[in-house]
């Protein structure tokens, strides 16, 4: 150690027994929740991955995309703008208290 950094080395670290022991991984229902989730998003991608016509902006874009990947950008942009009317929302009550 340098007098004059008052950080050990990695030498004057002392570690327990138990330092190096492997994790166990508890099973909680988030995690069953989300491996369910996990399932039913392949499945969905798996069954919906037909190609579809989109037509957006007056034929502006015009392409053949999956039926999957349609529904998640429209998904996503629902999340998006629910989030913003949201936050909006909030921001107006507190700016009138």
């Amino acid at each position: 150690m340098n007098q004059f950094d008052p950080t050990p080395n990695r030498d004057d670290i002392t570690r327990g027994p138990d330092a190096y022991k492997r994790e166990t991984v508890k099973v909680t229902p988030a995690r069953i929740g989300f491996a369910i989730l996990a399932v039913i998003a392949l499945l969905f991608v798996v069954q919906n991955n037909d190609k579809v016509s989109f037509t957006f902006l007056f034929g502006l874009i015009d392409t053949q995309i999956a039926l999957w990947l349609l529904l998640l950008i429209a998904l996503a942009l629902g999340f998006g703008l629910g989030y913003l009317v949201n936050s909006m929302r909030s921001r107006r009550k507190a700016a009138g208290k």
